[in-house]
């Protein structure tokens, strides 16, 4: 028994340590967070202290999530996550229905997936999209906690094709973006490879159902999803819910352009959740970072 005891002792001293780490990172700048995650072998060290660590926090929804202490303590903190980004999660509840399908693009552990869960009910599907590795496994482990039934997981990235990409994972908790295959990006424990694909493919030749929703967050690259959708933006017409990331030094208003192309009206993610759809449609983005993008009923 006193080993037992000892050994549950060390375990809670090291999720602490590891929540600590996380806190002091989290208060340095951006910049000097990559360069820090840029030193040799930081990264590596990082995997080794959270290797198998887990916490476990329960989802609005009453799913348990797995969360790794190091990485997602910013999500483990808060305790609950029913006042967790409040606008995304009632755009979600307001554009979403039972039976549908719902794809969440950058899921990272499945705050959101398991959202678009409950509202699509046993008889829709959410397809959860996430290629960070240390972000996916934890959403693996949480579907099979969960048993649950109506989330896909996707380990590839989503872009505007078929292909392999550079990810660079330095985000966040290990969020991160697509980076391309110029030669300036060197393979490293932060940058790495990843497989990519389309919603154009996944649709037309995976034969995934096409969805009637879609989050996207995917720290800049949202106009490559957009891009690799077009047919099904023609065809399906799904409501899309996006965080838009100008800061990132991406073109936010091409993401417009584009979705302008299909005949979308375009609202801030408050004027959505607040009814005042029937409000003129923004014509440009400013400094707009999240959007839903609905098309007019009755066309």
């Amino acid at each position: 028994m006193a080993m037992g005891k000892s050994g549950t002792n060390k375990q809670v001293m090291k999720k602490y340590l590891l929540r600590v780490i996380n806190y002091l990172g989290s208060l340095l700048p951006k910049r000097i967070q990559r360069l820090i995650a840029d030193f040799p072998g930081v990264l590596f060290l990082f995997q080794r202290l959270g290797r198998n660590v887990y916490e476990v926090l329960k989802t609005p929804e009453g799913y348990l999530l797995e969360l790794n202490p190091l990485f997602h303590a910013n999500l483990i903190s808060k305790g609950s996550l029913t006042d967790y980004e409040p606008e995304m999660r009632k755009a979600i509840e307001l554009a979403t229905r039972p039976g549908q399908c719902a794809y969440d693009v950058g899921a990272n552990v499945g705050v959101f997936s398991y959202q678009f869960a409950s509202l699509v009910g046993p008889g829709g599907r959410v397809y959860a999209f996430e290629p960070e590795p240390n972000n996916s496994q934890c959403l693996s482990r949480s579907i099979a906690l969960n048993d649950t039934s109506n989330i896909v997981l996707d380990t590839r990235a989503l872009g505007s094709a078929t292909k392999t990409e550079m990810f660079d994972r330095r985000g966040g908790a290990f969020s991160g973006r697509l980076v391309g295959t110029g030669s300036s990006h060197k393979p490293t424990k932060n940058l790495i490879q990843v497989e990519t694909t389309s919603i154009d493919h996944l649709v037309e030749q995976e034969h995934y159902l096409a969805p009637d929703v879609i989050k996207i967050d995917v720290e800049g690259n949202e106009r490559l999803v957009l891009e690799g959708m077009r047919n099904t933006l023609e065809r399906n017409k799904p409501v899309i819910i996006c965080e838009l990331h100008g800061h990132l030094g991406d073109d936010v208003e091409a993401v417009f352009r584009l979705l302008k192309e299909f005949n979308y009206n375009i609202y801030s993610i408050a004027d959505f959740i607040n009814s005042n759809i029937r409000s003129t449609p923004l014509t440009s983005l400013g400094r707009i970072r999240h959007i839903v993008a609905v098309y007019p009923a009755g066309e």
